[in-house]
């Protein structure tokens, strides 16, 4: 992760400011990188000041200006510029970095700091436009290179888009007369010296002692759970993390998978969510050592030689057969396991399984627990996939994994805006769990519960997606349901054809070239989204968890949950906050937190909720986009 400065934006940061702040702030394996985000350039040659809205300094690479805009459409004509429904709709955003670069440049040769040959390129980024929106009619312009542009899908490699940039900026530079480019010159002490000297101009207005006392809490706020991982790991070779939604616990577990490949550990990364493995490949990036991130259904495939699960597979496949096949060919092939570090994210939907439990100890090298290091992360009140009788305690279950393993409670919010954490926790009668937040308080976010008669729910559904979309993207949104494909909302309206324009502008929103994503809340399980929109919230939802004995109010607050910053839930007349059988499972949770205790049923014919434990993350429903 790479140096944040600040670690937390102003509450004045505009929306391109934020997403790029937030894009910045998960990047891995940029340790010696720095980012200063929304900083004032008080020295400023062309005025009384400046600002630029990040500055990316990379050793070996340059360094970077970044102005981020958010403009309805973006118009370039005979060299002038139009950012409409932009505050200053005709200034000219490069024009601007071009000031700041000259009185960057003029103050670090002040103080000796600056050999000349450093690039500094410059870059303009549409946080809200795609790229394909982007027709350029003048591929030639004098005024400004292509690549000195970048849109929101740059927003998902951030590290990819700045050395692009930067190597772009080199390559011309580098041939052009009179001018001396050397990547190579930014060392990592001389791109820390800069920083420096920058983030001390630019707090010209606090004492030393006040810039100390601020870096501190910040790093603070940043490190501490990172602090966790680099100690904890190298004095215990197994960890349980244990944490309530937005803990980080996902982020905890890649990194903790990243340093044991980077390590030489053949690792395996893995859960039962096959969208939540493809966060976790996200989270992991490019690697070129010998790590597997993939869900645990993909691994035992992989393991049997299988291309896929037979059509029809039902829970005795996924939880009998394929782990008796896996088992049988560890056995012939124990080269096709062997991993010394195994991490499993969302342990609790695997904790209690005794075949998938002897499949991850087959998966050791050696076949033996003992030789291999586990780390795991879970959160007990987040079975939603589990019948009551079937429910695990999670901790136990590793422990029987690994007895020598160090229990972490990780209990720092650090993903959903607490003001939304404590809307949620109010409207489900449901206790906060966390220590603290990450996030300031004052970070927006809200929850909206919106009635809905009956017949009406298509019409309240485009009216939230309409109102979260005027804040937030189409791949920042996201439509959940208890329900998948066949019997959701959403899957049921875009089954047939639309009845009139408002179906018609629905239609677009849910299955358009910009779709926002919809699923079953059980699919989108360990996920996140900017904004969530619950549907299908009505009495004979809850009536129909009930008779597969699945907590009612687990599997809203997983749903409310999985929104970091806006959650709108459409509530039918009648429906509950808790089903009959939450007192039932909070009384066995209260047992199950006794030393020792696992509640885990006999029971293996729980029907349709044993299905689901199955197919979630398989075949819960909805588009497969963000």
């Amino acid at each position: 992760m790479p140096r944040m400065h600040p670690t937390h934006l102003p509450e004045k940061a505009n929306r391109s400011e934020r997403q790029l702040f937030t894009a910045f702030e998960g990047l891995q394996d940029r340790d010696d990188w720095v980012v200063m985000t929304g900083l004032t350039v008080g020295q400023h040659v062309a005025g009384l000041s400046g600002e630029v809205d990040a500055v990316v300094i990379a050793p070996g690479r340059g360094i970077l200006l970044i102005e981020a805009k958010t403009a309805e459409h973006v118009e370039y004509r005979d060299g002038q510029w139009f950012l409409a429904k932009n505050p200053r709709p005709t200034k000219n955003p490069l024009v601007q970095l071009d000031g700041a670069r000259r009185s960057i440049r003029g103050f670090l040769r002040q103080r000796d700091l600056l050999k000349g040959d450093e690039p500094i390129a410059r870059l303009v980024w549409f946080t809200n436009l795609g790229r394909w929106q982007f027709d350029n009619g003048t591929p030639h312009d004098l005024t400004f290179f292509e690549w000195e542009l970048a849109w929101s899908d740059d927003l998902a490699k951030p590290a990819e888009t700045v050395e692009r940039v930067l190597a772009e900026h080199s390559a011309w530079f580098g041939e052009a007369e009179g001018v001396s480019v050397d990547p190579a010159s930014l060392t990592a002490e001389h791109a820390t010296d800069i920083a420096d000297a920058l983030l001390a101009s630019f707090t010209a207005a606090s004492s030393a002692a006040d810039r100390r006392r601020a870096r501190l809490i910040d790093e603070r706020a940043l490190l501490e759970d990172q602090e966790l991982v680099l100690d904890l790991l190298e004095t215990n070779p197994h960890l349980y993390f244990d944490g309530p939604a937005g803990c980080g616990k996902s982020w905890l577990v890649a990194v903790a998978a990243r340093r044991a490949a980077r390590a030489g550990r053949r690792t395996l990364l893995t859960c039962w969510n096959m969208l939540m493995a493809e966060s976790l490949r996200e989270l992991v990036g490019e690697s070129p050592f010998d790590i597997e991130v993939a869900d645990l259904n993909a691994v035992m495939l992989r393991v049997c030689g299988l291309e896929e699960n037979p059509a029809g597979a039902d829970d005795s496949w996924y939880r009998h057969e394929l782990p008796e096949l896996t088992l049988q060919a560890l056995a012939e092939h124990p080269q096709r396991g062997g991993f010394a570090t195994i991490c499993v994210d969302e342990f609790q939907d695997v904790a209690g399984v005794p075949l998938l439990m002897d499949v991850l100890r087959a998966l050791a090298v050696g076949g033996d627990p003992a030789q291999a290091r586990f780390v795991l992360a879970g959160d007990a009140g987040q079975q939603i996939m589990r019948a009551a009788g079937e429910r695990a305690e999670p901790l136990p279950a590793a422990r029987e994994l690994a007895p020598g393993l160090v229990h972490v409670r990780v209990r720092r919010n650090c993903r959903v805006a607490p003001r939304l954490l404590r809307a949620v926790s109010g409207q489900l009668g449901r206790p906060l769990d966390h220590a603290g937040d990450r996030m300031p308080d004052s970070t927006p976010g809200a929850l909206d519960v919106v009635p809905v008669a009956e017949g009406r729910e298509l019409p309240a559904l485009l009216t939230a997606l309409k109102a979260q979309l005027e804040h937030f993207g189409p791949d920042e949104v996201v439509v959940l349901s208890p329900f998948g494909a066949q019997s959701s909302l959403v899957g049921r309206f875009l089954a047939r054809e639309p009845a009139n324009r408002e179906e018609r502008q629905l239609r677009d929103l849910l299955s358009g070239e910009r779709a926002v994503a919809w699923r079953s809340i059980f699919k989108g399980k360990g996920l996140d989204a900017a904004a969530v929109v619950l549907t299908d919230i009505t009495p004979d939802a809850a009536a129909w968890a009930d008779e597969r004995r699945l907590s009612w109010n687990d599997m809203l607050y997983v749903g409310m949950t999985r929104a970091q910053y806006g959650c709108t839930v459409l509530r039918s007349e009648g429906a509950p906050w808790s089903g009959e059988l939450d007192a039932e499972l909070g009384a066995a949770r209260v047992e199950a937190a006794r030393p020792g205790v696992r509640v885990v049923g006999g029971a293996q014919n729980a029907g349709a909720a044993a299905a689901m434990v199955a197919m979630a993350g398989r075949s819960g429903g909805g588009n497969s986009k963000g």
